[in-house]
C-alpha cells in the first residue's frame, strides 16, 4: 500500500512537471511586446501596396508574433520632406493616438527616418507648389526614433538625378511626377497615387547641398530631447564601383553603386564625403546619427553585403542570408529592454 502511494506521488509530480513545461512551450511570446506600439515608415519611391509590395517585408508579421504592436504609415512616395512630415503626423493623430497610445516608438527607413524627424522638430511647411501645411506632433508623444540607412547628410545619387534632369530641361520631373500619379493609380488604384508628389522638392532634400542645409536645420547630429534617437547603416559590398553578385540576393540598388561609388573615386564635393562605404545610395558619414548604432554588412556568407533595399526585405525577401526580419526583431527586442 505504501509503495502505490508513493508511486501515485511520483506520477501526480511528473504530470505536473509536463503541464508545465507544456504550457511554457505554448506561452505566448512577449520578446518584442515594447511599452509602446511601432511605428513603422517607409522611405522614397515605394510603400506598402496590399497584394502587390509589402514594403517592411515579412517585419510586421515577425514583430506581432512576438507580442509588439504594430503600425505601418503611409505617406506619399514622391513629395517634399515637410510635406510628407505633415501626411506622417496626420497618420498618428488619426490612426495611432486615438487607440489610446499616449507615446510611439518610430522606425524609419531611409527619407522615413528624416521625414519623421521633420514632423517632430517642426509643426509647419510652405510648398511652392501646394501651399502651406500644418500639424502637431510634439517630442512627448513619442519614446523613440530610430533612422534605418537614413540619407541625412543627403547623396550624391539625388546630385545625379537633378543633374540629368537639368539636361533635358526638366524633363525627368515631370516624367517621375507622372509616374507616381498616373501609372501608379492605373496599376493599384487611386489610393496609390500621390496627393502632393513633387520629384524636384524630394531630390533637392536628398541631394548633397539640400539634405546637408536639412540636416543643419534639423540639429545635426543631435538628437531630439526627451526622445530616444539611434542610427543604423548597411554596406552594399562592391568591386570597381559594381556591386558583387550573390545567388539568391537581388540588389535593386546596383544600378546606383556606380553613381555613389563613382563620385566617392572622382572626389565629387569631397568637402562633404566621404560616400564610401554606402548601402548604394547612403554614404556611412550620411547616415550617422544621433547614437550610431554600426554598420551591417550581412557577415562573411553575404558575398553581396546588404543594399539600401535589402535593409527591409525587399524585393520580395531576395536577401540572401541577411534576414531584415531578424534584424528588426534584434533592434525591436533592444527598444523594449530600453524601457521603451
Amino acid at each position: 500500500m505504501k509503495k502505490t502511494g508513493n508511486f501515485l506521488v511520483v506520477m501526480v509530480i511528473v504530470a505536473l512537471a509536463v503541464l508545465i513545461n507544456v504550457s511554457q512551450t505554448f506561452a505566448a511570446d512577449t520578446s518584442c511586446q515594447t511599452k509602446y506600439p511601432i511605428v513603422l515608415a517607409h522611405g522614397i519611391a515605394m510603400n506598402d501596396i496590399p497584394n502587390a509590395i509589402e514594403y517592411f517585408n515579412g517585419i510586421k508579421t515577425r514583430l506581432e508574433s512576438k507580442g509588439a504592436k504594430v503600425f505601418i504609415s503611409q505617406v506619399d512616395k514622391i513629395a517634399a520632406t515637410g510635406t510628407k512630415a505633415y501626411q506622417f503626423a496626420n497618420y498618428l493623430n488619426t490612426q495611432v493616438y486615438p487607440k489610446g497610445y499616449s507615446k510611439v516608438n518610430i522606425i524609419g527607413h531611409s527619407h522615413g527616418g528624416i521625414y519623421t524627424k521633420y514632423a517632430i522638430k517642426f509643426s509647419s511647411y510652405k510648398s511652392p507648389k501646394y501651399g502651406t501645411k500644418t500639424w502637431s506632433l510634439p517630442a512627448s508623444k513619442v519614446a523613440s526614433l530610430t533612422q534605418i540607412d537614413s540619407p541625412n547628410q543627403g547623396t550624391p545619387v539625388a546630385d545625379f538625378a537633378l543633374g540629368a534632369n537639368d539636361l533635358v530641361g526638366g524633363l525627368v520631373g515631370i516624367g517621375v511626377d507622372t509616374l507616381y500619379t498616373t501609372i501608379f493609380k492605373t496599376l493599384f488604384g487611386s489610393s496609390e497615387s500621390d496627393v502632393y508628389v513633387d520629384a524636384m522638392a524630394n531630390g533637392y532634400d536628398l541631394s548633397l547641398d539640400g539634405g546637408g542645409a536639412l540636416y543643419t536645420k534639423l540639429g545635426g547630429n543631435s538628437g531630439i530631447s526627451g526622445i530616444y534617437c539611434q542610427s543604423y547603416m548597411h554596406k552594399m559590398k562592391s568591386l570597381l564601383c559594381v556591386g558583387v553578385p550573390q545567388i539568391g540576393v537581388i540588389q535593386l540598388l546596383s544600378v546606383s553603386m556606380p553613381i555613389q561609388c563613382g563620385a566617392a573615386t572622382i572626389g565629387y564635393k569631397s568637402s562633404k564625403g566621404p560616400h564610401m562605404p554606402s548601402d548604394g545610395v547612403v554614404s556611412e558619414k550620411s547616415a550617422k546619427w544621433a547614437n550610431y548604432r554600426g554598420m551591417d554588412d550581412g557577415g562573411l556568407f553575404q558575398i553581396a553585403g546588404v543594399d539600401h533595399c535589402n535593409a527591409t526585405g525587399l524585393p520580395y525577401g531576395w536577401t540572401g542570408f541577411f534576414r531584415a526580419p531578424d534584424k528588426f526583431e534584434a533592434i525591436v527586442k533592444d527598444l523594449k529592454a530600453k524601457g521603451y
